[in-house]
This record gives C-alpha cells, sequence and structure tokens, in this order.
C-alpha cells in the first residue's frame, strides 16, 4: 500500500452549516490517505469492507467515519461510511434518523426506496441534490439485525454517480459487521472458481393502455437458468421460460472456456455463448455471487446496471 500527501481538491463543497459535507472538506485537508492498488479489506471499529481498486481511503480524526474517495474528470468522488445505529425495527424511520444524523440539514428524499442485495444487507435508499445542485447525495441504510450501517456518497451530479454506480454497490454490498468478515470481490478467476452449480432468472411485465387511458392487456417474460461446471471445465445447463404464457425449455451441455475478461460456453456443435466477466463476490450466507454481462453489450456502469446477470452459487452444506 503507497501512502502519499494529497494536496486539497480542486472544488469546495458548498452545502450548509454543520452538515457532512463540511466534515467532507475538513477530510480533504486531511494530510494522510492511503491509496489502494488493489481491491483490499479495511475495517473502521467493528465494521469491515472492501476498498474498491485505486480508491483513497481514510478515518476521519473524530473516528465517526470512514472514507473513500476518488478522482473523475478533475472531480471527486467520496464515500463515507459511519458507525453503526440501533436500528429503530423500522427501515424507513431507520434511513430518516441516518439522514438527520450524518446529512443533517438537508431535508430527506422522497420517496426512500428498499435497497436490495444478492450479496449483502438489505435496506433502504434514497438521493436528492444538494440546494445549489453544485452535489448529488445518496445515502444508503443497511439493516444488520440490530444494527442499522448508514453508507452516504456525495459526486459533483446524477451522471457521475451512474458512471460509478456498479463500483459503489460493490462496495455497500461488501459490509459487514461480526460475525462475518468482508471479502474482496475477486478480480479475475479460474475454472476452480466455477466449480458447482449456478442459477440465475429474471422478470419483466407490461401493462397496456388505450389512447384514452383504458387497460388494454399486459405481458410477462420470465425466464431461469442453471448451469453446472465440473472441475475439467466441462457443463451442463437448463432453461426454462415463459413469453405470454408460451413456455420455452431447452438445455445444452458443453466446454468452458475463460478469455481475458470472458466467460464463455461453447455448445457441443461450436455454437458460443460469451460473457464479460463484472465481479465475483461472497454473499452473506456464504452463497458466491457472479456478475456476467453479455458480450454484445459494451463494458460501462449504464449496460452492467441495466444488463448485467447475476448468477448465483449456494453455499457447500
Amino acid at each position: 500500500m503507497q501512502v502519499r500527501v494529497l494536496s486539497p481538491p480542486p472544488f469546495r463543497f458548498k452545502l450548509m452549516k454543520m452538515s457532512i459535507v463540511r466534515r467532507f472538506v475538513v477530510l480533504f485537508l486531511a494530510l494522510v490517505f492511503a491509496r489502494v492498488t488493489s481491491a483490499q479489506v479495511q475495517s473502521f471499529g467493528e465494521v469491515s469492507f472492501a476498498v474498491p481498486e485505486g480508491w483513497e481511503y481514510s478515518v476521519e480524526a473524530s473516528g465517526d467515519h470512514a472514507t473513500l474517495s476518488t478522482a473523475q474528470n478533475g472531480q471527486v468522488i467520496a464515500m463515507a461510511l459511519f458507525r453503526p445505529l440501533r436500528s429503530t425495527g423500522n427501515p424507513d424511520n431507520d434511513f430518516r434518523v441516518a439522514w438527520a444524523k450524518d446529512v443533517r440539514s438537508m431535508q430527506p428524499p422522497e420517496p426512500v426506496y428498499e435497497y436490495k442485495s444478492l450479496a449483502g444487507y438489505q435496506g433502504r435508499y434514497g438521493s436528492t441534490n444538494t440546494p445549489d445542485n453544485s452535489h448529488y447525495v445518496y445515502l444508503c441504510t443497511l439493516e444488520a439485525g440490530e444494527n442499522v450501517i448508514p453508507v452516504l456518497v456525495i459526486t459533483p451530479d446524477r451522471q457521475s454517480f451512474n458512471s460509478l454506480e456498479p463500483i459503489i454497490l460493490l462496495f455497500v454490498d461488501s459490509v459487514r459487521l461480526p460475525p462475518l468478515k468482508a471479502q474482496a470481490p475477486k478480480t479475475s478467476i479460474t475454472i476452480s472458481d466455477l466449480v458447482g452449480e449456478w442459477r440465475s432468472s429474471g422478470d419483466s411485465s407490461l401493462n397496456y393502455v388505450t389512447p384514452s387511458g383504458a387497460y388494454a392487456g399486459s405481458s410477462t417474460v420470465a425466464h431461469g437458468a442453471s448451469y453446472t461446471i465440473a472441475a475439467d471445465g466441462s457443463y451442463k445447463s437448463q432453461f426454462a421460460g415463459i413469453a405470454n404464457r408460451q413456455i420455452v425449455r431447452g438445455n445444452s451441455a458443453g466446454t468452458v472456456e475463460l478469455g481475458p475478461g470472458t466467460i464463455g460456453f461453447r455448445e457441443r456443435g461450436s455454437k458460443l455463448s460469451r460473457y464479460h466477466f463484472i465481479s465475483y463476490q461472497t454473499a452473506l450466507n456464504g452463497a458466491t455471487v457472479l456478475t456476467l454481462l453479455g458480450d454484445q453489450y459494451e463494458v460501462n456502469a449504464a449496460n452492467v446496471s441495466f444488463y448485467g446477470e447475476k448468477w448465483v452459487r449456494e453455499p457447500k452444506k
């Protein structure tokens, strides 16, 4: 790990008096940060988490929160992980309590949404712009048993947030409280990492209306797939889907092919289905969550967010 002295960033947060952003200003003027050259697990009190590769990491002098930051197009992106709060038993109330404590002078956003994750804690999230529109503020509160862990993200605008959203959410999903310990997501994999049965599924539905607004019907598409991968690189898969009440089933077998940043499934007969490898993460229950993106899509944050597939391998019993 390389430690270096940073000069102040080329901007100043312009929020409200005594806000968390004022604390970030103090933080950015601090003397020493650590640049993480590869994803590493760090701890802040009892909380452990994986710092994304290339991000700066430090603990605020008062011990109130840990901060991670990176630069993008000359602007600073910052995430703050706060000490856990006691849960009120209501996730929506927990969000409002955390917002009042950590963001302070801004009114909480409406609406607040449910945060769902296959790898990490569930919770709530909400976001808004600062009163002068100089920054975008996102808060996620993670429900960890009797505790709530607030994670705050501040970016210059919503576009900046969107461009880093997969990395931000990977960090949020890495947060752990004892007895669990965070694990850094893998950035490369081998066949041995893939051995076992993987499952993925998805669904979508549309409602149709007439020009006058009357209900005119709906359509539903859903699918589920499984891939069982052996240690020798061979695989067997099954697929089932439904589209407008029409059921489709299929199966295949072949060989797994790993390339630079890709995973391919070559069926007997030479048909190849290839995916970009995005991330490989251990879930709370010990399951493994593999994020893939079909190779027909360019690898960027928007495509990962909209078209990325989550494959899950249950933990060994």
